[in-house]
């Protein structure tokens, strides 16, 4: 972590909040929490199809994802769950 992230974190969080509107703010922090979760569906599913361990779909399509697809994915669940921890301690 570099000096600047936690500034970054802050920013993106606040960037987020923005989009919210006056919605309650612990009913912002489960919709946070909920779309980590949701991140890590979406790395796990990347997965299965990088992997080809679908043999539903993968007659049909072979491997749909890449390990690239993965790594992204990963990232997506990191970043939305450190924006969701600097929410959090920000809100409570």
């Amino acid at each position: 972590m570099t000096d600047a992230t936690p500034a970054l974190l802050a920013y993106l969080s606040r960037w987020l909040d923005e989009s919210q509107g006056d919605s309650d703010a612990e009913a912002v922090l489960w919709g946070r929490v909920a779309k980590v979760s949701e991140e890590a569906g979406e790395a796990i599913a990347a997965l299965v199809e990088a992997t080809g361990m679908n043999p539903r779909l993968r007659p049909l399509w072979g491997n749909t994802h890449s390990y690239d697809d993965v790594v992204d994915e990963l990232l997506d669940v990191a970043i939305t769950a450190m924006t969701t921890a600097e929410h959090a301690v920000v809100t409570t």
